[in-house]
């Protein structure tokens, strides 16, 4: 078989099976976060959020989540390893949070402004 033929073959199936991944993946949300950062994010984001009483945060829930989402998680100053609740630096822009990422909910402890 020359090579003509195999890339016809080949070029045929590739487009079919894109078409054939295209009308399964529609409208569905699939993502794939393989980046430490990427995970912590998620799961923080996916949790019912709390502010600390003690903290003077002064921002709705919604605000907190986009600063979240929009954030990077600042790894050599966390600490994931903390019983019961792991706590997490986020730092997004001119904000830092310090979340309390336990089993169920994620605690906003503190947010301070650079």
């Amino acid at each position: 078989m020359n090579f003509l033929k195999r890339l016809y073959y080949y070029s045929t199936g590739f487009i079919i099976g894109i078409i054939f991944l295209f009308f399964i993946l529609n409208g569905k949300r699939a993502s794939c976060n393989y980046t430490p950062n990427a995970r912590v994010i998620d799961n923080i984001s996916s949790k019912e959020l709390i502010v600390d009483s003690n903290s003077q945060v002064y921002l709705s829930n919604e605000e907190l989540i986009n600063i979240i989402n929009e954030g990077k998680v600042i790894f050599s100053k966390s600490m994931p390893n903390n019983k019961p609740c792991g706590l997490y630096l986020v730092k997004s822009g001119k904000f830092k949070l310090e979340v309390a990422n336990c089993e169920n909910n994620a605690t906003v402890k503190i947010m301070t402004l650079e």
